[in-house]
């Protein structure tokens, strides 16, 4: 009588209609993988009598000590500055770190995460805007019971563990400065439209306007992405009418640095004909001349805190560390004048 072969993980695989990868992470218990997927795949192995090499499980449930920051944003500025509040916790917890760049509009973006997981054997994912507000996403994590923290979530009573910056408490602030130097006719410069920090910073603005008896003038209003060459592109637009605004407020400063140049290309002197105010204050707004009114995000600590929280959540500590609100600070340099004499 012919020798009967052994069941293998392939044969499970086939029989279960999903991949190796798949089947091997039911076998050593890993989180991200759904229930009914879960289900399907130990009928297979009950079925078939599927019987898993004991000491190459133990060898591949071990952890991998890798964790993956997934980021969809255009500033690269702002992501070296997450991926150095990372790297400064990475450094002290013997971890390391995988940069993924994720299409926000890709509907298959749950499916091609879980993949790069298996790929790399990720422990856990850091995300950041506008990945952090896309519901969906967030939900497949959830449902494959990946460990993940969020940076700067849109609503934080969603997801157990985030960091998050009083975006809009500082941006009514700022309004509120700049109404106090005198200044009536201001000029707004949004981020990217699917940021939840670029809603917050336009409502701070526009609620500060409504408190201060001033009405919000459409037409000084434009759309950015956060981007160098978005804020260029803005600023022309605003400074090429008869009645320009005597302040542009942008959303973040590399937006603002693209509005210098278009003042510059047009022979407007800020900040005597033009005051300019940003928001984050990465290193270019102490670099640019003249310096750049803005407001202190510290988005390198947001991140070494994010990346606590979710090691705490690998580590099954989430309960000891909790979420986070961190607050900005208002930074007056040259490029803000006051109008009161």
């Amino acid at each position: 009588m012919p020798r009967q072969m052994p069941v293998t993980i392939k044969d499970v695989s086939n029989d279960a209609g999903v991949s190796i990868k798949t089947v091997s992470r039911v076998i050593n218990k890993e989180k991200n993988v759904s229930e009914k997927t879960k289900e399907i795949v130990i009928k297979s192995i009950q079925k078939l009598g599927f019987k898993p090499n004991k000491s190459a499980q133990s060898l591949r449930s071990k952890r991998s000590h890798m964790i993956a920051l997934l980021y969809n944003n255009p500033n690269k500025h702002y992501l070296a500055d997450i991926q150095g509040g990372i790297l400064r916790l990475c450094k002290e917890t013997g971890y390391n770190l995988v940069l993924q760049e994720c299409d926000y509009t890709n509907v298959n973006l749950g499916l091609e995460i879980t993949e790069f997981i298996d790929d790399f054997s990720i422990d856990g994912l850091i995300v950041t805007p506008p990945l952090s507000d896309m519901n969906e996403f967030l939900e497949h994590l959830n449902q494959t019971q990946t460990e993940y923290s969020i940076i700067a979530p849109s609503n934080t009573r969603k997801v157990k563990s985030y960091v998050s910056s009083n975006d809009y408490e500082a941006s009514y602030a700022m309004t509120n400065k700049i109404i106090n130097k005198g200044h009536v006719n201001i000029g707004f410069i949004k981020g990217h439209h699917k940021h939840s920090a670029s809603h917050l910073r336009f409502n701070g603005f526009t609620e500060a306007l409504k408190d201060r008896g001033m009405s919000l003038n459409s037409e000084w209003v434009k759309e950015g992405n956060f981007s160098f060459d978005s804020g260029f592109s803005a600023g022309l637009e605003l400074l090429k009418s008869h009645n320009k605004p005597s302040v542009i407020f942008a959303s973040n400063d590399y937006m603002a640095a693209g509005v210098m140049k278009a003042a510059q290309m047009n022979g407007i002197n800020i900040p005597l004909d033009l005051s300019l105010v940003g928001f984050d204050d990465s290193p270019l707004a102490a670099q640019l001349w003249p310096s750049l009114t803005t407001i202190r995000q510290p988005v390198e600590d947001m991140a070494y805190h994010a990346a606590r929280l979710l090691l705490g959540n690998i580590d099954g500590l989430s309960e000891e560390m909790d979420s986070k609100e961190f607050i900005s600070e208002l930074i007056l340099r040259e490029s803000l004048i006051n109008l009161i004499d």
